[in-house]
């Protein structure tokens, strides 16, 4: 007589010899045996991809904080050169007007003594509320991640502009 757990029993040999078909947990067992080296294989595949996320993380938090740096070395450098007005045309007119070639100098070596590796450009505008500097800096940033794939620098531009002006002036007031 064969019961329902597949052991085969007669009434001469009751319990004496039972043969078992293979369980659910041996056969589990057998294809983990097969999946012994998949960790290794996941972990070297995703170990380039956690680097990459590292490095966008690492170097991007590096580059927006040298964004916000040169963006504000660039305001300063634009108030820098504001800063050089020609004195004989200011007594003449009352007027504030910028000795343009003293300002342009005055911006970037300003740039440049903050931040050596810093080229800047610097140009005089006229405009309708009086004469603007403004400052275009680039600069570039060193990676430490991203490196190990191949980007080795980060470049960041900024302008930034000044207006030339004397005295204290009052919102609504014109120049």
């Amino acid at each position: 007589m064969i019961s329902p757990l597949g052991a085969c029993h007669d009434a001469k040999s009751h319990g004496a010899t039972s043969r078992r078909l293979p369980s659910r947990r041996r056969a589990a067992g057998a294809v983990k045996a097969d999946d012994a080296g998949m960790a290794g294989v996941v972990v070297l595949l995703l170990t380039p991809v956690l680097f990459g996320l590292g490095g966008l993380v690492l170097d991007g938090g590096t580059h927006l904080a040298a964004r916000q740096r040169t963006a504000g070395l660039a305001e300063q450098a634009a108030r820098a050169g504001a800063d050089q007005l020609d004195i004989s045309s200011l007594r003449a007119t009352g007027l504030p007007t910028l000795d343009e070639g003293a300002a342009r100098e005055m911006a970037c070596r300003y740039a440049r003594t903050v931040e050596p590796d810093v080229a800047c450009t610097a140009a005089v505008a006229a405009t309708a509320t009086g004469p603007e500097v403004q400052v275009r800096l680039r600069a570039q940033t060193a990676t430490v991640l991203l490196g190990l794939i191949g980007i080795n620098l980060l470049h960041t531009d900024a302008i930034g502009t000044a207006q030339a002006v004397t005295g204290i002036r009052t919102p609504g007031e014109s120049p």
